[in-house]
């Protein structure tokens, strides 16, 4: 389970270092071997090699009869690139996802459970500024908020 902010900054060949922690759980749950995706433009998804798999299952079963699942599969699966995490820690970012995700030298990597996400330090303040408007504006129905308490 991944989670946390963390503030990176991309060195001049386009790696960054993985904080220990997070290094740690990837070392032991895939040997470093990660894939990287975007299925958007505003950052780039981190998958443990073994949970990219597991979702690639689940993704071949979706049928390819309406155009949002097609486009869906395909943006996942073309932007897919294998990388794994060298010996000093540091994880390369291919300039294909770098350029579709504006990461410039200063990037937040954000944990979402079974994933990280890659978001560029600017784009991310502004969406972080932009939740919290959305927070503050929405009351969360009872349902949601169950039993859950802060």
């Amino acid at each position: 389970m991944f989670y946390g902010t963390t503030r990176l900054t991309m060195d001049d060949k386009h790696r960054l270092v993985v904080p220990a922690r997070p290094r740690k759980k990837l070392l032991d749950l895939c040997g470093g071997e990660v894939v990287m995706t975007a299925r958007t433009r505003d950052f780039v998804l981190l998958y443990p090699e073994p949970e990219f798999l597991a979702l690639m299952s689940r993704l071949e079963v979706m049928p390819d009869l309406d155009q949002a699942s097609d486009d869906f599969k395909r943006s996942f699966t073309a932007n897919a690139r294998n990388e794994t995490i060298d010996r000093a820690g540091r994880l390369l970012l291919c300039s294909d996802l770098r350029e579709r995700a504006g990461l410039n030298k200063s990037v937040m990597l954000v944990g979402r459970g079974n994933r990280f996400e890659i978001w560029d330090e600017t784009r991310w303040n502004e969406e972080a500024r932009a939740r919290d408007e959305r927070e503050q504006a929405a009351e969360l129905p009872p349902d949601v908020v169950g039993n859950f308490r802060f």
